[in-house]
């Protein structure tokens, strides 16, 4: 069993707040990241990629029609109203172009500078950068709801985390099979995939799914590895060109609240 985790506490809260908007601890004046907890009406002007990390349907009206972002994904979006009484996160692309610089911003660091990462093979040298990581909500869910190949159970607390990851073109960001969490990835910026192999050799490949800008894909079919952690099948991304992706990461954080004190349709827990 392979695993690729980075480090799931070093993430640090970003001092700017207004109300229930805060933007991200990876947000920067060309990629400004925000997430809304305070449900109702968004407007969303000129290009961003909106992410959905709750249970339920997000809809947006594009001329007066009603059409909605689905739970646990995201959708490349201009122009239009959003409704939702959960968190969403925005990407304001406006600004955007070379992906590149965003590496510099405080925080970001490569792969193998990562604790843990240096001895993982393959790992030293790799041109894979990765932006600070920060807490964005918690849901509520039965495993299996998340990912139907996992055993039924009472419903848990999820701990929803994001960071951004960085590659330039060609590179092969490294086959592995296990997480301490479920996620799932958004692509921001450039052609990129998620790649599915028999073993851990590129040339066991049996599935490609390419990502364009606001394409998400689902969290695949895993199993509980009897340490807590999950094993997924093998896997990578690989950037195609220069690439800048999303990873959301759900960390079981134990037993959900009783359903009093949460809403059991949304999925939302009483805490962000």
């Amino acid at each position: 069993m392979t695993t690729l985790t980075t480090p799931q506490r070093d993430f640090s809260p970003t001092d700017q707040h207004d109300g229930d908007i805060r933007a991200l601890s990876f947000s920067t004046p060309n990629l400004p990241v925000q997430v809304f907890h305070n449900g109702g009406q968004i407007e969303i002007g000129s290009r961003a990629i909106v992410v959905n990390p709750g249970l339920a349907p997000v809809p947006f009206y594009p001329s007066g029609l009603r059409d909605h972002i689905a739970p646990l994904g995201a959708a490349f979006l201009r122009e239009v109203s959003l409704r939702s009484d959960t968190a969403l996160v925005t990407l304001a692309l406006d600004r955007l172009s070379a992906t590149a610089d965003l590496c510099s911003a405080p925080g970001w660091r490569r792969l193998d500078t990562l604790p843990g990462m240096a001895s993982v093979p393959g790992a030293a040298g790799l041109a894979l950068f990765r932006s600070p990581r920060d807490r964005v909500t918690t849901i509520q869910a039965t495993p299996d709801r998340l990912a139907p190949t996992l055993p039924p159970g009472p419903p848990h607390c999820w701990g929803v985390f994001m960071n951004l990851w960085f590659a330039p073109a060609g590179t092969a960001c490294l086959i592995h099979n296990s997480h301490p969490f479920l996620e799932y990835h958004v692509q921001i910026s450039g052609d990129g995939a998620m790649q599915k192999f028999r073993r851990n050799d590129p040339s066991t490949l049996y599935e490609n799914q390419n990502l364009a800008p606001g394409a998400a894909h689902g969290i695949y079919a895993v199993q509980p590895a009897g340490d807590g952690s999950f094993l997924y099948p093998w896997h990578q991304y690989v950037a195609r060109t220069d690439c800048l992706w999303l990873a959301v990461e759900l960390v079981p954080e134990g037993p959900a609240p009783r359903p009093h004190i949460s809403d059991t349709h949304t999925g939302q827990c009483c805490h962000h």
